[in-house]
This record gives C-alpha cells, sequence and structure tokens, in this order.
C-alpha cells in the first residue's frame, strides 16, 4: 500500500519503527519517535519498503520535555523523493477530529507500506488514543512506533507507543509542527550534528574576494584568507541585518554549483538563510540574476545546483543564522 498524496512513510533501523520524510528549502527531513533511534544520533538507516531507495540520517534536534519526538536531517538516494513539503503539514487539527472517526495507521515493513484501519477511541489537544477498526487483527504492537496516521490524505498524528496490541497512542500532527516549529525557526547548537570536512572538497573554480559587510573576528580570517584556505572567517550577525560577500570569478565566465561550508561548534552560528545574485558584468550595466533560494543545512552544508549559466560576479547574501545565533562561521566557498 502506497501512502497517502505526497506524504512518505518510511522505515527506520530495520523495522525498529517508521517516520515520515518532509523537505523544507531544500533540505530533507525525517520527523520520528525519539525512542525509536535511542541514543544513535548519526548514521541512522533510512529505507524505503520494499528495498527501495536507502539513505542516513542525522539528528539535529530532540524536542523538549520528554515529547519523544526527533527530526533528523536525511542524506542518501532517498532523499530525492522526500515527500511533502513543510508547509503541507497540519498547523491545526480542531474540528477535524472527532471520536468514533475511522483513520488508516500506514507503517513501514520490509516490503511495502502496510495500512490499518483504526478507530479514533479517545483524543485531547495533544494525543489521540487508536484501536482496530471492526474486522481488524489486533496487531498494533512492536514497530508500530513512528507509524503515521491519516485523515484521507492528510497526516494527522504519528504512533509513539503501543499500549496493548489492539491500542495504541499517537501524537497529533499540528502537535508535532507545534514542537518542531523552533527547530524551523532556530536551532540549538547542543543538538548541531558532526562538523563537516572542508578540506575533503574539491577545489572549484578560481575566484577573487571583492567585498565584505562585516569585519572578522579577532583570531579569523578575513574572507580573502577563509578563501586562500588560511582558516574560517567568523563574523556578527545582527538580528535583522544581512551579512555580504561579493567574488568575482577570475579565470571561468560561467558555473552551475555553489557550495558553502561551515563547522558546527559551540561559540559560532552555521548560517541559514542564504540568497546568491549571479551577474555578468561586475561594471556599471551590471545585469542581476537570482538562484534558486535554498537554506544551508543545519549540519553545515549548503549546496546549490542550477545547471549552468554565465556568470562573472557573485552576491552571497546571509539572512539569518540556526537559532539566531552570532556570530556567524563560513569555512570554504566552492564553485563549480
Amino acid at each position: 500500500m502506497a501512502s497517502a498524496a505526497g506524504a512518505r512513510v518510511v522505515g527506520v533501523e530495520d523495522g525498529a519503527g517508521s517516520g515520515l520524510l518532509f523537505h523544507h528549502r531544500g533540505n530533507c527531513f525525517l520527523v520520528l519517535p525519539s525512542h525509536v533511534h535511542g541514543p544513535l544520533r548519526q548514521g541512522v538507516r533510512v529505507a524505503a519498503p520494499g528495498g527501495g531507495e536507502i539513505g542516513t540520517a542525522d539528528v539535529v534536534y530532540v524536542a523538549p520535555g520528554g515529547a519523544d519526538v526527533s527530526l533528523a536531517l536525511v542524506r542518501g538516494g532517498i532523499a530525492r523523493d522526500c515527500g511533502d513539503d513543510w508547509s503541507r503539514l497540519p498547523q491545526r487539527l480542531t474540528g477535524r477530529l472527532e471520536v468514533g472517526q475511522m483513520l488508516i495507521v500506514e507503517r513501514a515493513r520490509q516490503q511495502a507500506t502496510e495500512g490499518r484501519r483504526v478507530l479514533l477511541h479517545e483524543m485531547n489537544f495533544r494525543q489521540l488514543r487508536l484501536v482496530p477498526a471492526p474486522g481488524e487483527a489486533p496487531d498494533l504492537f512492536g514497530g508500530t512506533s513512528g507509524a503515521v496516521v491519516f485523515d484521507q490524505k492528510q497526516p494527522v498524528a504519528m504512533v509513539l507507543e503501543a499500549e496493548s496490541s489492539d491500542a495504541v497512542w499517537a501524537i497529533r500532527m499540528d502537535e508535532v509542527v507545534t514542537l518542531l516549529s523552533r527547530f524551523m525557526g532556530e536551532m540549538p547548537a547542543a543538538e548541531a550534528a558532526a562538523p563537516p570536512q572542508p578540506g575533503a572538497e574539491a577545489q572549484g573554480k578560481a575566484f577573487q574576494v571583492l567585498s565584505w559587510s562585516a569585519h572578522p573576528l579577532p583570531g579569523s580570517q578575513d574572507p580573502q584568507g577563509m578563501a586562500a584556505g588560511a582558516g574560517a572567517y567568523v563574523a556578527p550577525l545582527a538580528p535583522g541585518e544581512v551579512l555580504t560577500l561579493e567574488l568575482r570569478l577570475t579565470d571561468a565566465d560561467r558555473l552551475r554549483r555553489v557550495r558553502i561550508l561551515s563547522a558546527p561548534g559551540p561559540d559560532t552560528a552555521v548560517p541559514k538563510r542564504i540568497e546568491i545574485i549571479t551577474d555578468t558584468s561586475d561594471s556599471v550595466g551590471r545585469r542581476p540574476n537570482r538562484m534558486p533560494a535554498r537554506d544551508m543545512s543545519p549540519d553545515g552544508i549548503y549546496d546549490n545546483q542550477v545547471g549552468e549559466r554565465y556568470a562573472r560576479v557573485l552576491r552571497i547574501r546571509i539572512l539569518s543564522t540556526w537559532g539566531g545565533g552570532s556570530p556567524l562561521r563560513i569555512d570554504r566557498i566552492v564553485i563549480d
């Protein structure tokens, strides 16, 4: 049974549970119960039912207060089809759910996504209690954690706990959105994933740094030094301000990809919202052309691929950081 609409239910850790994929501004995320991944925070295995695409997920946020909800950043082939956009998850389910309503629970199995009809037995502002519908087997047991509850095409809850084989408790999806909205606007530094490895990246095209809008902090490099490999550029970014770098390609007149790397750390912030504007000229007769919008991922990797375009100048504008923190850090810029 395929998941409803664009929602995508996937398996986690070879049958330990399920999770729901969604995408947001160029990144693929997985929401799942915290107890499914346990102490494992990096390299959580994710697979499509039926042995299709696979990938790994690094946990980047654990909801506070014992909510048993985690968010992970997904890499690998499975991220090519990352389900619905974050904006399609329900922010408010009041009036849509009622006791006695028929719903569908979908959980990922090795061979296929398995669906079960359930009845909404009890509910409150945070949770639903679900029982098998008449004619359904009472098999809501181990491995159901992370299964997604649908009302027609809309995901409305995620199973957290099996009370018994014939009853489960699920957290409402609007409560999940509330818990994760903090992450989507900010990133707690304590939950950041392992730093990227800037030295492993290709050199890319040669460029010259023409200007930058914020002075580097003492002990860090200015953008010219950063581009030469002397160290990271670390600079303040106050709320509402924009940090701008202007670069010029020196040996080429076209590009197809821009990567920016930032190593997460307790004393610096990873850039989040990034805009890049290319231009075929650095003279007064400029012809700006915006690249598609992308966020840097919370583990410090920005990768924007645009096919191929003519360009001599790039203006990189950093509008925000994960967690709203300052100063931000840039370890490397690679242009291909």
